[in-house]
């Protein structure tokens, strides 16, 4: 699943991990999966052993956000990470 983020960024999901730009996360990486925001929702992959999540994995969809958001909850929940709704500190 390919999807176009915000400023021109692109999110391609596969079976065994997720690539922000040219950033590939495996799912062995991934502690949880954030979502920021009621209105305008953000994401941010949480890798293990990070108390805090990079810029680089914190996104906003640019368009279809609920539905994009629901398709990677889907994804999420068959791999085993957890999605949770809260507040995303990053680091630079």
């Amino acid at each position: 699943m390919t999807k176009i983020l915000r400023n021109t960024n692109e999110l391609i999901i596969t079976k065994n991990e997720i690539k922000i730009n040219r950033k590939k996360v495996s799912i062995k990486e991934i502690e949880k999966i954030i979502i920021q925001g009621y209105f305008v929702q953000s994401i941010g992959i949480k890798r293990y052993g990070n108390k805090f999540i990079s810029t680089g994995l914190h996104f906003r969809f640019r368009n279809n956000e609920e539905t994009v958001i629901k398709e990677l909850k889907q994804w999420a929940t068959l791999n085993g990470i957890e999605v949770t709704n809260g507040k995303i500190y990053r680091w630079i």
